[in-house]
């Protein structure tokens, strides 16, 4: 076995302990706390104590805790997630339209303020000092390091409220009821996603510019870029080589962000109204609906956990100064 495989076996293991750990987490936490997912449907005087155990009984919950644990886990290795309690469904036909809007919101924005703010990184790094770099440091790391729901709020209040060009809440108007991939190619669904949409590009742009700009400047004064303008290579030019030698860190942080997408931003997904996988944690948390919980949380762990792979993969694959030991 090579020192790459034996690095990538590693990873893998270390992958599935984290797995097992998350799920483990989420599933006695939600057993500890107070109050079951039936005490309000009691209070209210919609089930009596009788139809609770029956429906107790066919969700397995009467039995001991180690015995639902174990179905917890054989049921998530066949992504069997079950029936929800509060809304009778299965689990994945309520997640799964939840997870595609995120998305359908995320992906795109992380794609595009991770091209637009790598390349305004790299053109503030090679000219250090200019307004450039200050100004789009201090407003970057401003959307960055301001909570997203201020920012939306804010963003509510002027282009909503003030301006009225476009909607304040929702992913489409109430009156319109499209189906299908259609439901994301309509002018209406484009007017309930500007706003959103440029939320979560400026949420994430300082990130990617700042990874940029570090990478240009260590690598500005370096040898091979004294060779290039020797060779009467352009400044253009310069800065293109430049920045295809630093692109590393930032594909490596992309790889992890992707990940978190699973996620959804919960605060951003609430403050639009937005019907995201996000929201929908939250919703059945509120509720204590076991299984979408267990099943929401089990998907975002697994996707941040195997986008981390592939990032410690892509850094051990292509960087040679990291070593596939552990250190670097």
């Amino acid at each position: 076995m090579s020192q790459f495989q034996r690095f990538l076996a590693k990873r893998i293991g270390i992958s599935v302990v984290l797995t097992l750990v998350a799920v483990s987490v989420i599933f006695f936490t939600l057993r500890l706390l107070p109050g079951s997912p039936f005490t309000q449907l009691v209070a209210s005087g919609n089930l009596t104590e009788q139809q609770i155990q029956e429906i107790m009984r066919l969700y397995g919950l009467n039995r001991p805790l180690g015995e639902q644990y174990l179905a917890y886990l054989r049921n998530l290795l066949t992504f069997q997630f079950g029936f929800s309690i509060r809304q009778s469904r299965p689990v994945w036909a309520i997640l799964g339209p939840k997870l595609l809007n995120t998305l359908v919101l995320l992906v795109p924005a992380l794609v595009c303020t991770a091209v637009l703010s790598t390349v305004l990184g790299m053109v503030a790094g090679w000219n250090r000092g200019s307004w450039l770099e200050t100004s789009s440091i201090v407003a970057t790391t401003f959307f960055r390091s301001t909570p997203v729901f201020i920012t939306a709020l804010g963003f509510i209040i002027v282009f909503a409220y003030t301006l009225d060009l476009v909607p304040a809440f929702g992913m489409r108007d109430i009156t319109v009821t499209p189906s299908g991939v259609g439901a994301y190619f309509s002018l209406d669904f484009l007017h309930h996603y500007l706003l959103p949409f440029t939320v979560a590009v400026l949420y994430y742009s300082g990130d990617f510019l700042l990874l940029a700009r570090n990478g240009i400047v260590e690598r500005k004064g370096s040898a091979f870029l004294k060779l290039h303008r020797a060779k009467g290579l352009s400044e253009t030019e310069q800065l293109w080589r430049a920045g295809r030698n630093s692109l590393l860190p930032v594909l490596t942080y992309f790889a992890l962000r992707l990940g978190m997408v699973f996620q959804g931003l919960i605060l951003l997904e609430v403050v639009f109204g937005w019907p995201g996988i996000g929201r929908q944690l939250v919703t059945s948390i509120a509720q204590q609906d076991y299984p979408v919980v267990q099943a929401a949380v089990f998907l975002m762990a697994l996707a941040v956990i195997i986008m981390n792979l592939v990032a410690d993969v892509l850094s051990a694959y292509f960087d040679p100064t990291v070593s596939m030991g552990g250190g670097s």
